[in-house]
C-alpha cells in the first residue's frame, strides 16, 4: 500500500499543476486573466452562474453539471471586440494537453473574416488560440499565432448551445512564453461566448514515468532480499 502511494505520488509532481490561474473563475473575480475590448464598442466579459441567462442581452445559456459558481461570458447590447487572455512560461520544451469548456451562441450566424474588429463588415465569430508571448490581444498576424483551436460558432439553430468540453496535445512547445486567448468579435446581433474549467498541464515523459515505476520496483525487490 505504501509502494503503491509513494508511486502514484511521483505521477503526480511529475504532471505538475495547472499552468492557468484560476480557469474554473471560482474566486468570483477575472484573476488571473487579463481582458480587454476594442475601443469604441458595447460590452464586455463577465461573471455569470452557469444556466444563468446572459447578463446584458438576457439571453438563456446552458447548464453546466461539470461547472460550479461562476464561468466566464461574453455579452454585448451593440458591436464591439472582446478578449480574455492570459499567458504562462515554460523554462523548457514540454508537451502539454490543453482543455476548456466552452459554448458560442450567435443569433445571427457565422461571418468569419479571421479579422478581430468589429468595424469590419459582417464580423461576427469565436475564437481561441494560443500566441505568442508578444502578440497583442486583438492580432490575427499569422506570426503571432501558434495555434488556432476553434474558429466560428455553434450551431445557431441550437441555441443555447450546450457546452462542449475541448482537449488538445501541445506537443513539444518551445520553452519561452505563450497567451492562451478567447476571442469573439460582433456586429450583427447579439453574441454570448461562455468558458469554463480552463485548464493547461504538463504530460509526464514516458522515460520519467518508466523510471518511476523502476525506482518502485527496485525498492519492493530490496525489501524482499532484506526479509
Amino acid at each position: 500500500g505504501i509502494l503503491l502511494s509513494m508511486a502514484a505520488l511521483s505521477t503526480t509532481q511529475v504532471r505538475g499543476a495547472n499552468l492557468i490561474v484560476n480557469g474554473d473563475f471560482e474566486t468570483g473575480t477575472f484573476f488571473g486573466w487579463t481582458e480587454a475590448d476594442q475601443a469604441g464598442g458595447i460590452g464586455s466579459w463577465y461573471l455569470s452562474t452557469p444556466g444563468a441567462n446572459s447578463p446584458l442581452s438576457g439571453y438563456p445559456t446552458a447548464p453546466n453539471a461539470l461547472g460550479s459558481s461562476f464561468y466566464a461570458e461574453s455579452d454585448q447590447y451593440g458591436a464591439g471586440c472582446h478578449i480574455l487572455l492570459q499567458s504562462f512560461t515554460l523554462a523548457s520544451p514540454t508537451t502539454l494537453t490543453l482543455s476548456y469548456q466552452m459554448f458560442v451562441n450567435s443569433q445571427d450566424g457565422s461571418y468569419d473574416t479571421g479579422t478581430l474588429d468589429y468595424t469590419v463588415s459582417s464580423n461576427e465569430f469565436g475564437q481561441v488560440d494560443l500566441l505568442t508571448g508578444t502578440a497583442t490581444p486583438f492580432s490575427t498576424a499569422p506570426a503571432d499565432i501558434v495555434q488556432t483551436f476553434y474558429s466560428g460558432n455553434d450551431s445557431q439553430a441550437s441555441n443555447p448551445n450546450p457546452y462542449t468540453t475541448y482537449s488538445y496535445t501541445l506537443n513539444n512547445l518551445a520553452a519561452g512564453t505563450y497567451q492562451l486567448r478567447f476571442a469573439e468579435v460582433d456586429n450583427q446581433s447579439f453574441f454570448q461566448m461562455g468558458v469554463d474549467n480552463v485548464s493547461l498541464v504538463a504530460v509526464p515523459e514516458p522515460t520519467t514515468l518508466a523510471l518511476v515505476g523502476l525506482s518502485g520496483l527496485s525498492l519492493l525487490l530490496f525489501r524482499r532480499q532484506r526479509k
